[in-house]
């Protein structure tokens, strides 16, 4: 069989061995995504925001796009949660680092 291809740093991969993930995984995720969210505006029925990004060959998240559209004030409370979000463990295809595409679904509860 042919050697595989030189991973291309800037281009994500759609098949990773291991997928990229939130230090200390996904519970600490939703602890992360808790504390640091705040719904820009009082609402009575859930909103949900799911954006696609980018999570580097170094763990830095980048290229941040909306897929379901919350309004523009809780699109943009999401991206700006994510991006003060610490380094991911990277994702990982042959043993080496690669950039993949993460999607994040994050939903919005009315306070009862």
């Amino acid at each position: 069989a042919p050697p595989e291809p030189e991973p291309d740093w800037k281009t994500p991969v759609d098949n990773p061995d291991r997928q990229a993930s939130f230090p200390g995984g996904s519970k600490a995720l939703l602890y992360f995504l808790q504390r640091n969210l705040v719904a820009p505006e009082e609402i009575s029925e859930a909103v949900q925001v799911k954006v696609k990004f980018v999570v580097g060959f170094d763990g830095n998240l980048q290229a941040f796009e909306v897929v379901q559209d919350g309004g523009i004030d809780f699109n943009n409370e999401v991206i700006r949660v994510l991006k003060k979000m610490p380094q991911w463990v990277p994702g990982k295809k042959g043993g080496r680092n690669v950039p993949v595409f993460y999607v994040l679904p994050v939903k919005f509860a009315p306070n009862d």
